[in-house]
């Protein structure tokens, strides 16, 4: 038995107050520090938790939330709650392949993974993201995109599969083929959707690399419907992280990887590194340092651009709609070169320097507009400020 509370209606206020700061720190916990629109849900939840139907929004907003972030499916009596971003994955077989590959890259067997939320869009928006990250990088974007989007993981690069003696790292090459596998998939599977790419760092480089494949065997270029490009690199001025990562002494993964940070001559560089650091701390280092070690001999010399800008152009070749590359302020020094050099080629209207920080060029904030000014056809919209 309990003592008499001060009333039904101050009982039901109390109660919803101690349900909304459980459930406050949970979600706060699992979704808080990844989109603006969680803490949103928080924040009215939280304001209307003295209604008497505070309890039922605050489920629902409760449920919307976890299913959101988690792949759930909210709601009840069977309904859905609207797209949500589920994880699936390729097979990898060795049709695959147009190429015999070397004895060392055992990938046949295993998956390719990937995150997706299907909508009724019109338009396949295919992902795909930096060095040593995964499809989770634009998890927070694809909540809230209008378009159908498919995020791809690198081979090797799922969190899983760092603990995964089946997942031995691979060479550049090989990733290349494997990304252009699972964009010919998709393509298959969404016959009726243009199909849209964006790539982020060393996505973007894997999309410039497909274009010189893709305009040397016509048969296999997929229906390019626009491109958007967020910080492709130009040449190996613009690689130092991808430089100290292809010399890491892996015997000692974190004194390495402190001293990549130690070498930083800046505040700004010192952040960028530690947040880059701290998103591929749990991957497998030898699958990253071998990409970067390929990725670094690939790329041209200090002040070279003729073979970036042919790749470009050879990018807008073989795509059938627009064509956008924009870069961060990380790559303001170098932009007026690129773009002098760009010009004495002909090539104009591809280059934009936006005033925004690496990773935020695929923050759900930037990333929305700019894929919705693509598929649209239409210029991309000025940043702000």
């Amino acid at each position: 038995m309990t003592a008499p509370g001060p009333g039904p209606a101050a009982g039901m206020v109390t109660r919803v107050r101690a349900a909304l700061a459980g459930a406050g720190g949970v979600l706060g916990i699992l979704i808080g520090i990844y989109a603006d629109e969680a803490r949103a849900v928080l924040a009215w939840a939280g304001a209307h938790a003295v209604a008497p139907g505070g309890v039922a929004l605050l489920a629902a907003g409760a449920g919307f939330g976890l299913g959101w972030w988690g792949g759930s499916r909210a709601g009840s009596s069977g309904r859905e709650a609207g797209p949500v971003v589920v994880e699936g994955s390729f097979e990898i077989s060795a049709d695959d392949f147009d190429v015999d590959l070397p004895a060392d890259h055992m990938v046949f067997g295993r998956r390719l993974r990937y995150l997706e939320r299907a909508t009724p869009s019109r338009d396949l928006v295919v992902l795909l993201h930096g060095l040593g990250t995964d499809a989770s990088e634009f998890r927070p974007y694809m909540a809230s995109a209008g378009p159908h989007t498919v995020a791809l993981t690198a081979f090797g690069h799922h969190p899983e599969e760092a603990r995964d003696a089946r997942y031995r790292p691979i060479g550049l090459a090989t990733h290349t083929e494997l990304i252009e596998g699972a964009i010919r998939a998709l393509a298959r599977r969404h016959p009726g959707k243009r199909l849209v790419l964006v790539g982020f760092s060393y996505g973007a480089d894997t999309v410039l690399r497909l274009a010189e494949r893709w305009a040397e065997r016509l048969e296999q270029r997929p229906a390019l419907a626009g491109v958007l490009l967020l910080d492709p690199n130009m040449n190996r001025s613009t690689l130092p992280v991808t430089r100290a990562l292809a010399g890491l002494d892996l015997s000692d993964p974190a004194a390495a990887l402190r001293g990549i940070v130690a070498g930083t001559r800046d505040l700004d560089s010192f952040a960028n590194f530690c947040d880059y650091l701290h998103r591929i701390a749990g991957k497998d280092l030898a699958q990253v340092c071998r990409q970067a070690g390929e990725v670094w001999e690939d790329a041209e010399e200090v002040g070279s651009y003729e073979r970036f800008v042919r790749r470009c152009e050879r990018l807008r070749s073989v795509c059938g709609g627009p064509v956008r590359i924009h870069f961060s302020t990380r790559f303001e020094t170098h932009f007026n070169d690129l773009v002098a050099h760009a010009r004495r080629h002909g090539v104009r209207g591809l280059f934009d320097l936006r005033r925004t920080d690496h990773f935020a060029l695929c923050t759900e904030a930037t990333l929305r507009p700019q894929v919705e000014a693509l598929v649209a056809g239409s210029p991309a919209p000025a940043p702000e400020g």
